[in-house]
């Protein structure tokens, strides 16, 4: 197959692809999300990569698109209806989202399937937190709408330092997520592909003063076993599956005093780098296996 990974470019993660689809005789290449250029007039419609047409790519990985999410929507839409193209991750260009994305589509598809996440609230400035903050027990979490890898997440003990620092940060984000804080010892990433879990690691923040688990903030990682807990690995599979989300790093925190599971977020454009640094899970080798899969079921298609 010749694959195209959007939105990683000389990157670790893309080597180990690389690595493991040359193994299966595969051949992969990454861009940018910005190097997507298409030109149309009356008579031709045509997505290019840095000056090639796109026709010849047998699947498209979406790993992330950025701000450029509605122009990628239509160019793979038009590759997957006029050449076949596989497309992989189709939520990261859902219409549904806006160019600024915030949880709240993920958070109402896991509302409508009863799956058990952490209580949260969107809002917009300090002046909504009176609307919202009876719901919630202090210490508060606070977090950007578009952040991630726990850039843009913050603690606050009191209602005022919450809304100080809403107050300081409304320009950096075009919405806040106000969250209940569970007490833990970590999280756990669960890494799905195709909505099954592959494998999964604990996550332990960098010392005491620090309540985010990252390994981009320092977090420390450790194998955890799923099979001595089915119902995370259930409810991380759930989760991938009904937010459309085909390769996941679905995160869940435990809480430490009664044991419950809860989604904080389901990523679809995971890092698993960490996750083959700390366990034994060959994440590249799943995800290449899991596009073989897909193409498989597309010829067996198209043949019937």
């Amino acid at each position: 197959m010749k694959i195209l990974i959007v939105g990683l470019v000389k990157n670790k993660q893309l080597k180990r692809i690389q690595d493991e689809g040359s193994k299966r005789g595969h051949d992969i290449q990454g861009c940018y999300s910005a190097e997507l250029t298409v030109y149309a007039d009356s008579k031709t419609f045509e997505p290019t990569l840095r000056g090639k047409r796109m026709d010849d790519y047998d699947l498209i990985y979406l790993w992330t698109v950025g701000k450029r999410r509605w122009e990628w929507n239509v160019a793979v839409d038009y590759l997957n209806k006029k050449y076949g193209s596989i497309i992989v991750n189709k939520v990261v260009i859902d219409p549904r989202e806006n160019y600024s994305p915030t949880p709240l589509l993920s958070y109402i598809k896991q509302y409508e399937n009863k799956l058990p996440f952490t209580a949260s609230a969107t809002i917009f400035s300090e002046n909504s937190v009176d609307s919202v903050i009876d719901k919630f027990k202090a210490p508060y979490v606070i977090k950007f709408s578009t952040g991630h890898q726990g850039k843009g997440v913050f603690k606050a003990d009191t209602v005022e330092e919450l809304k100080v620092i809403i107050k300081d940060h409304k320009d950096d984000t075009p919405a806040f997520i106000v969250r209940e804080f569970i007490p833990n010892d970590g999280d756990v990433r669960v890494f799905c592909v195709g909505y099954q879990a592959i494998g999964a690691m604990k996550r332990t923040a960098k010392d005491e003063n620090e309540f985010r688990s990252n390994i981009s903030l320092g977090g420390r990682g450790s194998e955890y076993d799923l099979k001595k807990y089915p119902k995370v690995q259930i409810l991380a599979e759930k989760a991938a599956e009904v937010t459309g989300i085909e390769i996941a790093g679905v995160d869940i925190i435990i809480h430490k005093d009664t044991g419950e599971s809860y989604i904080l977020e389901v990523n679809p454009g995971p890092q698993f780098t960490g996750l083959e640094k700390y366990t034994k899970t060959n994440a590249a080798s799943e995800i290449i296996k899991y596009f073989e899969q897909l193409q498989k079921a597309q010829k067996e298609d198209s043949s019937n």
